[in-house]
């Protein structure tokens, strides 16, 4: 009997794999798109991967699309405004390629040098606001911003609710589980390694100048 992975992506053939594989390419060209790398002052970005983490009500697969900013080896604590503006636009370009599929969260994360430590980043953003691979894959830390369908639904289509309201709310939602979206900063997770669940790469994950072993880092968080 077939495991809920080989039921729900099948092989390269299937209807259902080559669609994940066409949504995250979307997704990757639409967030490179709109975000130019020397206009935020960042190495790279993509969308690196959706993680397929369990199957829905109507046997259909629940995913986790991955997209990866990396902020640059000398970064040692990233600039909260430049995160919560990256994680915007990520979240209102995954949006939109991902609509009809069943999605557990978004998964925007943050790759940098991190040689300091970030236990002041998140007391920082509320003050504010009241290992593998070359490139893209390459950092000392990673973190990520884990968004849920409804806080991302009102960033993609509530008028007047943008980067700040955006940021109050998935702090205001965050609490102790970084392990559960919301997660406003938290570690990144290896869906690779979890399971019965896999990711899925299309030609993103090429674009991004990434191996196969990266490319399991990209769904991953870092290996």
């Amino acid at each position: 009997m077939p495991s809920l992975l080989d039921r729900l992506l099948g092989n390269e053939d299937t209807d259902e794999g080559v669609d994940l594989e066409e949504r995250e390419d979307a997704a990757h060209e639409r967030l490179t798109d709109r975000v130019d790398t020397e206009t935020y002052g960042i190495e790279d970005c993509a969308v690196t991967g959706v993680a397929v983490v369990n199957e829905g009500p109507d046997e259909e697969p629940i995913v986790v699309p991955i997209a990866r900013f990396s902020l640059g080896e000398d970064v040692e604590s990233p600039d909260t405004d430049l995160v919560w503006d990256l994680a915007a636009a990520a979240v209102r370009e995954l949006v939109p390629a991902f609509e009809g599929v069943f999605v557990r969260h978004y998964d925007v994360q943050f790759t940098f040098d991190g040689r300091k430590s970030h236990s002041d980043f998140r007391a920082h953003q509320k003050s504010s606001i009241s290992e593998d691979g070359d490139g893209l894959f390459e950092a000392e830390e990673c973190r990520r911003v884990a968004v849920t369908p409804e806080l991302a639904d009102r960033l993609v289509s509530e008028t007047g609710w943008g980067v700040e309201e955006f940021r109050a709310a998935m702090l205001d939602a965050h609490d102790i589980d970084d392990g559960v979206a919301p997660v406003a900063w938290g570690e990144c997770r290896d869906y690779s390694r979890q399971s019965n669940a896999a990711v899925v790469t299309g030609a993103a994950a090429a674009t991004a100048g990434a191996s196969a072993s990266a490319a399991s880092c990209a769904g991953a968080g870092g290996c």
